[in-house]
């Protein structure tokens, strides 16, 4: 078989596949190799390469939802703190651009210890050694990884204190009377999931004292009207509508309804040719939004404690149902998801007005796909929409106030606390 250099031996056609080996002088392919490399770590906007390497870890590392909208937020902030940081020392783009690889790589190293040490500090200094390639430029590039250090050890003295580590007692869990929250089948979790995150810091201040109204009133006609309705559209779902269930079926192991979110934003911000400081500025603010998102609707959650629509539907009409997807351990109201997805359409479709109606009719489909999987009643997801789109007007607000504008360009940032 010919090949473009050497044709394989028959012993080794026999066993393995044939080696190919390029007809470049091997001097050419070491310069080909170098450029590529070097490309790859200063194309903007450097975010998204983080970016996907931070949801590769939410999936591998398994974090709930919760967990995974704190990991981007930080993340995504240190990123612009180091951009911001560098545009203030009048830094060159490329070295604004450098700083954010270098809070990255601290920020990965530190939010995802189990991976092997130094891997991610090794990558941030790969990008280093692209930029600097330039000798008189070196002083600034310098500066510029400083500077990303400087931001990633601020973010991290956050995390040590926005109380993420905080240990819930058991003996607080109010009694399981009807209507509030119980272990639900199949899993019959003894514990809810994370009580108090309902207390973690939020980014804003103005997000911290953001609620729903009360519930729908747990025994009245309007209550069971809900549970029948969940009841009559799971035995009547259509393929299509277990495919939404699906699709949104964004638990531990998957990149999260926050992930889903940023991969729409990097797809929104590469069509949108936006630069380094333009796309850390938006993740930002969106992982800001949805984190404070996820925050207020486990504020809800843990002030009513609502049972979820199986414990409802098996104790008044049917005991053997099971709804299609597996029941949450948590209370049912307010929807996380809805919430999370109410946020992040309002964010980014004031940055992308041009998809407002493609980004909010994605956050009602995520809305809607807990009906559809039974495990949400229409009021959970309902207000837990309106909820999320209260954080985003908050944050779009502040961006505003902050003196930014909604033109792509890089701007002044969200004013967070303890940053």
């Amino acid at each position: 078989m010919a090949a473009c250099g050497r044709q394989a031996s028959p012993a080794a056609a026999s066993n393995t596949d044939p080696v190919i080996e390029s007809s470049l002088p091997a001097q050419d392919k070491t310069a080909k190799g170098a450029a590529s490399w070097q490309a790859n770590w200063t194309r903007e906007p450097a975010s998204l390469v983080w970016n996907d390497f931070a949801l590769k870890l939410v999936v591998k590392y398994r974090l709930n939802p919760l967990r995974a909208s704190r990991t981007l937020a930080l993340l995504h902030v240190a990123n612009y703190e180091a951009v911001r940081l560098a545009a203030r020392e009048k830094l060159p783009k490329p070295a604004q651009a450098l700083a954010l690889h270098s809070a990255a790589s601290a920020m990965l190293e530190y939010l995802f210890p189990l991976e092997s040490p130094g891997r991610y500090q090794s990558l941030g200094r790969a990008a280093y050694l692209a930029y600097t390639t330039d000798p008189p430029k070196l002083k600034s590039y310098d500066q510029a990884w400083e500077l990303g250090q400087q931001a990633a050890a601020s973010l991290i003295n956050r995390a040590l204190l926005d109380g993420a580590s905080l240990t819930w007692n058991p003996a607080d869990q109010p009694a399981m009377t009807p209507g509030h929250w119980r272990p639900a089948p199949p899993v019959f979790a003894r514990f809810p999931t994370a009580p108090l995150a309902a207390r973690w810091r939020t980014w804003l201040e103005a997000t911290r004292a953001l609620g729903a109204p009360p519930p729908v009133l747990y025994d009245s006609p309007a209550y069971w009207d809900e549970t029948q309705e969940v009841l009559r559209v799971n035995k009547a779902l259509t393929l299509e509508q277990k495919k939404i269930a699906d699709d949104w079926n964004l638990d531990q192991g998957s990149v999260t309804p926050a992930g889903v979110w940023n991969m729409k934003a990097a797809k929104l911000i590469e069509k949108n040719h936006l630069d380094t400081a333009g796309a850390a500025r938006l993740f930002s603010a969106l992982n800001v939004a949805m984190a404070d998102a996820m925050i207020a609707a486990w504020r809800v959650k843990y002030q009513f404690w609502t049972q979820r629509p199986v414990a409802a539907i098996q104790d008044k009409f049917d005991p053997k149902f099971m709804p299609y997807l597996v029941t949450p351990s948590f209370p049912s109201y307010v929807s996380a998801h809805a919430t999370v997805s109410g946020a992040a359409s309002v964010v980014l479709t004031g940055f992308f007005p041009e998809a407002g109606d493609e980004l909010q009719k994605a956050a009602a489909e995520a809305a809607l796909s807990r009906l559809y999987g039974g495990i949400h009643f229409s009021s959970d997801n309902n207000q837990g929409l309106a909820l999320g789109r209260r954080v985003g007007e908050i944050v779009l607000q502040q961006l505003r106030q902050a003196g930014a504008n909604n033109s792509h360009k890089a701007g002044k940032g969200l004013r967070t606390q303890g940053n």
